[in-house]
């Protein structure tokens, strides 16, 4: 059921949004926070650790988790988590709180059966802050995001001094996370032959990846291309998921309102990406979202996925994962300049959209089974 612009929800979210500029307290001091500490890491146990048996609930089929010693993956997973705390600043504290956690169970856990995933702890840019009251005021001010950012190099930086060893790694990131990780790519991976040689591959989801109009790269990356084929290596997977297709803050490089305040390209010489999961798995069947059966810690993103994504609940089961009963035919489209993967229902499930943010909280698990099977062929073909 497509969102109605003037119903309650939208009303909801725009007074949520006004609220929240009205309370949000000034950022915590810099000095105070230690300088990495991991969400995700091997060795721990961690919300990155989830066996990966799933249910079905089209089908009714059940598949059974498969064990992957860690010293059996050939790659590491670099995973920036998406905005999801909803503390009253406009920096998070560098604490793993319960929505952190959740989130990291909702996207990094299901490749965690391909590769040892790490996660840093960042100071992100909170649910609060990014709300429109806030960020008008601090939209100029690039010391906002830079110390979110400057949070993820750390541990980037951290991870290749002290644990990569010379392994592959599989960078994913949502959202905000896509940002951090655009800017990290584009600054500290592109342009060093010795680390693109390490990328087996990217999953930006929902972060306005940018290319030249028409092209592979020219845009983020100059050495980095978006996917065009299966099994390609040392490229980016990214696009943003929209079911309706209601103007958005997603695939349109003209209405990107982070990336000049994080110094990445934007506006109309420039085209958001979008790449075609179907033909970079070789998987054409209609795709489904698939979720963690555990409930998503209570928190504004749990609230936004009962009202909006998952009105009838997040699918669970008796399994770790589950498939819900809805089905979409994905594909690329571009209709008044917004380049998003369109999805167009083959079995219909209950599933709105909020405004302006199209169905991103689900740009990962929509699909997600693509997604992994488009890294273990990554994976395969690396050398």
């Amino acid at each position: 059921m497509p969102f109605r612009r003037n119903g309650p929800l939208f009303a909801l979210v725009a007074a949520v949004a006004v609220v929240a500029g009205l309370f949000v307290a000034p950022p915590p001091p810099a000095a105070a926070e230690p300088a990495v500490q991991w969400l995700c890491r091997p060795g721990s146990l961690d919300p990155c650790d989830l066996k990966n048996d799933r249910t079905d609930l089209l089908t009714g089929k059940t598949h059974p988790a498969t064990v992957t010693p860690d010293s059996a993956k050939k790659a590491d997973c670099f995973y920036v988590y998406p905005t999801v705390t909803d503390q009253p600043s406009l920096l998070a504290d560098k604490k793993p709180v319960p929505s952190v956690q959740s989130i990291a169970r909702f996207q990094a856990a299901s490749f965690n059966d391909l590769c040892r995933v790490y996660a840093p702890v960042y100071r992100q840019m909170t649910l609060w802050g990014l709300s429109p009251a806030m960020m008008a005021s601090w939209v100029g001010n690039r010391d906002i995001p830079n110390t979110s950012y400057g949070d993820v190099k750390r541990a980037w930086q951290k991870y290749l001094r002290d644990d990569n060893k010379g392994r592959p790694v599989i960078f994913i990131g949502h959202s905000q996370g896509t940002m951090m990780l655009r800017k990290l790519i584009r600054e500290e991976i592109d342009p060093k032959p010795e680390l693109r040689r390490k990328m087996v591959g990217a999953f930006l989801m929902g972060g306005n990846v940018m290319t030249a109009r028409g092209k592979t790269t020219g845009g983020d990356f100059r050495n980095t291309p978006i996917c065009t084929r299966r099994a390609q290596t040392g490229c980016v997977v990214a696009y943003s998921t929209e079911l309706v297709g209601l103007p958005s803050l997603f695939g349109n490089s003209s209405l990107d309102a982070l990336s000049t305040p994080m110094n990445l390209p934007t506006g109309p010489a420039f085209q958001v990406a979008c790449t075609d999961p179907d033909r970079l798995s070789g998987d054409y069947s209609p795709a489904a979202a698939t979720v963690p059966s555990r409930p998503y810690a209570a928190s504004m993103i749990a609230f936004l996925m009962k009202v909006s994504t998952f009105p009838g609940d997040l699918p669970t089961s008796k399994s770790t994962w589950t498939t819900g009963p809805g089905r979409w035919k994905v594909n690329c489209v571009n209709p008044s300049g917004f380049h998003r993967l369109h999805g167009t229902p083959v079995v219909p499930q209950h599933f709105n959209e909020l405004p302006l943010f199209d169905s991103h909280l689900v740009d990962l698990n929509l699909g997600i089974e693509k997604l992994h099977s488009i890294a273990a062929q990554q994976l395969a073909a690396y050398r």
